[in-house]
């Protein structure tokens, strides 16, 4: 399965609507952030080329933000005192990413102050871009914190005259009068409603190339969405990695051919994308869930799919990706598929998930045993849940399993087995 060909600009903005979901009730600012520093571009007559990448970078300016607790202090504080580790975050995650390293340094510098960025010598043309979307971002924090009707009677003027109280210490004066300019008129406001943004980006994104990507890249990628998902909460860190690490294991045994053992990895590290949109507190509950924590909780496997089938090439990976919590009995979710619907790399998967969720710390109880999680996985498999000879599998190479799983940090499952 090394021939792929996808559209990165498609990746880009389901990584960007995936982020999005953390933002819980405030969602599209990457969107609106991207859309903002793009009219300011035009308006300023820059090339298409820099336009085109403050609009990435606006999509992409806050990929080191998992949680929403974070996410809440960015919106809720103008200059919180953590807020430049999310930008260091993000800028480690893009510059492993070779697809996406080129704008590493513009996140890792969009929440430092104009006065500190002319300190640093760096590039013209990084500072105007980091600054850019650290001005558009206050912007979007700062409508965020108006209650709606409020923010529809302010008058345009409002925002750019907010923004240029910081003339000179946070932002380029030139930004804050090119923003002044740029926002002067209803339309860019207007464009920013939720379906307007939505049909602008996806043009977009439609209109980028076709291209080949090599396998090494994409898994880069998968690499890139599974640290974001699994920094959410301490409860999920890594948990990705170790149903990875733990596939992987199972493929490797089973022989696989080379397109299904980089089809298992790559939905192993994409399976869980659909958390995002779930509350640390959900997340970190000590207790169980209420009816609608648990329908909270249930859907992440369908926003899984949601996201990874709007790019194209990917339709088969979100597919198997939104499986791992369908069970061979039909009681399983989101769609309730039978034995007969899963098929071996679904079942694969399923099985990882459940053997790394038990043998890591939750909120509602300590890692399992070796043993305890192979009694648990007994008995799933007796009540027709997981598939017995992915199991058996695993029960004959059950400590290096263990090793693999412990070596990352958790998934998460209560202790009549079902897997969150």
């Amino acid at each position: 399965m090394s021939g792929y060909r996808l559209c990165l600009r498609e990746v880009i903005l389901v990584l960007s609507s995936a982020l999005d979901f953390v933002g819980v009730d405030d969602i599209r600012h990457g969107k609106r952030v991207a859309f903002m520093a793009a009219e300011c571009a035009r308006r300023a007559g820059w090339s298409p080329e820099e336009i085109n990448r403050l609009l990435i970078l606006g999509l992409l300016h806050d990929c080191g933000v998992s949680s929403s607790h974070v996410h809440q202090h960015l919106v809720e504080e103008w200059d919180w005192d953590h807020s430049h580790e999310h930008a260091l975050r993000g800028a480690e995650l893009l510059g492993a990413t070779r697809l996406l390293a080129e704008y590493a340094e513009p996140v890792r510098y969009h929440h430092t102050h104009w006065s500190e960025l002319q300190a640093l010598a760096l590039p013209d043309d990084l500072c105007r871009q980091s600054n850019l979307i650290y001005l558009v971002d206050r912007v979007d924090a700062l409508r965020a914190q108006q209650s709606s009707p409020e923010a529809a009677m302010l008058p345009r003027s409002y925002w750019g005259e907010a923004i240029s109280r910081h003339a000179g210490s946070e932002f380029d004066p030139a930004l804050c009068q090119l923003f002044y300019l740029a926002s002067d008129n209803d339309a860019f406001w207007m464009q920013q409603d939720a379906e307007v943004l939505d049909d602008y980006l996806m043009s977009w994104a439609h209109g980028g190339a076709m291209v080949a990507v090599e396998y090494e890249a994409l898994l880069e990628l998968a690499f890139m969405f599974a640290n974001i998902v699994d920094s959410k909460s301490e409860f999920t860190y890594r948990h990705s990695l170790g149903v990875k690490a733990v596939a992987s294991l199972l493929a490797d045994v089973q022989q696989l051919d080379t397109g299904e053992r980089e089809s298992v990895t790559l939905v192993a590290l994409l399976h869980d994308l659909g958390k995002l949109r779930v509350d640390d507190a959900v997340l970190e509950k000590p207790g169980p869930f209420d009816e609608r924590e648990r329908l909270l909780m249930h859907r992440h496997c369908f926003d899984t799919w949601q996201l990874l089938q709007r790019i194209r090439g990917f339709e088969s990976i979100a597919r198997l990706a939104s499986m791992h919590h369908e069970t061979l009995d039909g009681l399983g979710y989101p769609r309730g598929l039978t034995a007969n619907e899963l098929p071996r790399s679904a079942r694969l998967i399923a099985v990882a998930d459940v053997f790394q969720a038990l043998v890591q710390n939750r909120p509602y109880r300590q890692p399992m045993l070796l043993s305890e999680a192979l009694e648990v996985m007994t008995q799933m498999v007796a009540r027709g849940k997981l598939d017995p000879e992915q199991v058996g599998l695993l029960f004959l190479h059950a400590q290096e399993a263990y090793r693999l799983a412990r070596q990352h940090e958790p998934g998460s499952v209560r202790s009549d087995g079902e897997n969150r």
